[in-house]
């Protein structure tokens, strides 16, 4: 598994990826085209093939969930529907700290916030090493549980 970084080359491949969102249904092509520039997407690639996408951002959004200004919240984490149950949002979530501390030095977090509703992401999240901080959100599509996932 690889994470790779989106650039403008991988367009044609964003724009004919289908995705089944593990908290809702997203396509990359629509965040990506009004993504703010506190926006960093990520592509994960298995051989050759794109598997998971998601989001790291930087901005004021994250504050939601934390008030740790040194953190990054993690947005839009997809899965090709055609690739679930594989292994590989594991596989891309346990690549994510080495990934997040190599391209953000400074940055000792990631946050995101899961429906509390969605048992399946709660649980991959939990294998992965992120932690409940036992705090909610109430998200636009319904009340969200805070995970963190520590980078120190």
């Amino acid at each position: 598994m690889k994470l790779i970084p989106y650039n403008q080359s991988f367009q044609t491949n964003i724009e004919n990826y289908h995705l089944n969102d593990l908290s809702y249904t997203a396509l990359p092509k629509e965040i990506l085209k009004d993504s703010p520039e506190t926006f960093f997407p990520v592509l994960c690639f298995e051989k050759d093939q794109l598997v998971c996408f998601f989001i790291l951002d930087s901005g004021k959004d994250k504050f939601n969930y934390t008030n740790d200004t040194d953190s990054l919240l993690l947005r839009a984490f997809s899965t090709d529907s055609f690739q679930t149950k594989k292994g590989f949002a594991t596989s891309a979530l346990k690549k994510l700290p080495a990934f997040a501390k190599r391209t953000f030095p400074s940055v000792n977090g990631i946050y995101l916030g899961v429906n509390v509703k969605n048992k399946l992401a709660i649980h991959l999240y939990e294998n992965v090493d992120f932690k409940d901080t036992k705090r909610t959100f109430a998200g636009p599509k319904g009340m969200q549980r805070i995970f963190t996932l520590s980078l120190q």
